[in-house]
């Protein structure tokens, strides 16, 4: 049975991104989205996918855990942050409920704060996020007044969600998630509803599991009078404990993940995570194919007492192209 649940899964990823595809052959004024022969000679870039999209803040990755990871999270998350990256992973939550709060200081002064809270039920694990994205502060020009209005302005994004996943059987586990999105634009905001689907496959060699997960699927938003569409994305993932086991003294984990955008190339991500007395983590990670972000590394520091567990994770990503590094701090607290 959790076979064709596994298969039927796959298959709705791969249709929902072939839809997908299927609406960037549109050759339409606005958004531009088609392929073309890349003007590159060493033959690294093949093609190029030329698109404009709007909610870009939801490609950005908000779990300090996971970025220390090199984003190779999908498989590996089992706590309430995985509600960002995989819906179905809440379900391997060790505590009944669990909360969470992070903060991101992006590039150019933007920042990216998190908020999430998952409860495990006799029916299912439910959880309810939200994601806030906010830019710099910074003076307002115009056509009349190209050296600035006086009038200081900044652009905000906003995503709020509602999960729900169960573990089917002991090896495998779904989640759905369902998501209000907006955008504000200063002089236009607009908004759309997209969907999220993931499973977690428990293979039974050793502790090595499987993931597929399919984000922001959903429909075009207006601006003005073109569309701009939600950034798409399939991952499919793999990890296991290379050494030890989970909860041992020392446990080291790794991890490969591969993402299909429908506005991009294919990414490909690699992590591993080493965890000390069950208590401190070390992570390092690698991801390709990001202009702005390229190795990673991570620390996290988990404590339990009474039934109750604190856990701090931070992260540091390296901006080739950027002068600064994106910085993310996590804080979770399980009960």
């Amino acid at each position: 049975m959790f076979k064709k649940l596994f298969a039927c899964a796959l298959v709705a990823g791969i249709l929902g991104l072939s839809a997908q595809e299927a609406l960037a052959q549109d050759l339409g004024p606005f958004p531009v989205d088609r392929r073309r022969d890349a003007p590159e000679k060493d033959g690294l870039i093949r093609n190029a996918r030329l698109t404009s999209t709007g909610f870009g803040f939801l490609k950005l990755t908000t779990n300090a855990r996971s970025v220390g990871m090199g984003d190779a999270f999908s498989a590996v998350g089992n706590d309430v942050t995985s509600i960002f990256s995989n819906p179905a992973g809440i379900t391997q939550m060790e505590t009944e409920r669990a909360a969470m709060g992070g903060y991101t200081k992006w590039i150019i002064g933007s920042t990216l704060g998190t908020a999430a809270f998952a409860v495990k039920t006799g029916v299912a694990t439910f959880g309810v996020s939200a994601i806030f994205f906010s830019s710099e502060t910074f003076e307002e020009t115009t056509s009349q007044n190209p050296a600035g209005t006086g009038r200081m302005v900044n652009t905000s994004d906003v995503a709020i969600g509602f999960t729900v996943a169960k573990q089917l059987t002991d090896k495998l586990s779904f989640g759905g998630q369902v998501r209000w999105i907006k955008e504000d634009l200063i002089l236009k905001d607009f908004s759309t509803v997209d969907v999220s689907f993931g499973t977690v496959f428990f293979t039974g060699y050793k502790s090595t599991r499987l993931s597929m997960s399919l984000r922001n699927l959903g429909a075009d938003a207006t601006v003005v009078a073109m569309d701009a569409r939600v950034p798409t994305v399939f991952y499919l993932a793999a990890a296991g404990e290379i050494y030890g086991n989970l909860g041992d003294p020392f446990s080291l984990t790794a991890s490969a993940e591969q993402a299909f955008f429908t506005d991009y190339e294919a990414r490909y991500y690699v992590g591993g995570e080493a965890w000390i007395q069950n208590a401190f983590a070390l992570r390092a990670g690698y991801k390709s194919g990001h202009t702005n972000e390229s190795w990673s590394v991570g620390a996290g520091l988990k404590h339990e007492m009474g039934g109750q567990r604190i856990g701090v994770d931070v992260s540091l990503s390296n901006a080739e192209t950027l002068e600064e590094n994106p910085i993310r701090l996590t804080v979770s607290y399980g009960f």
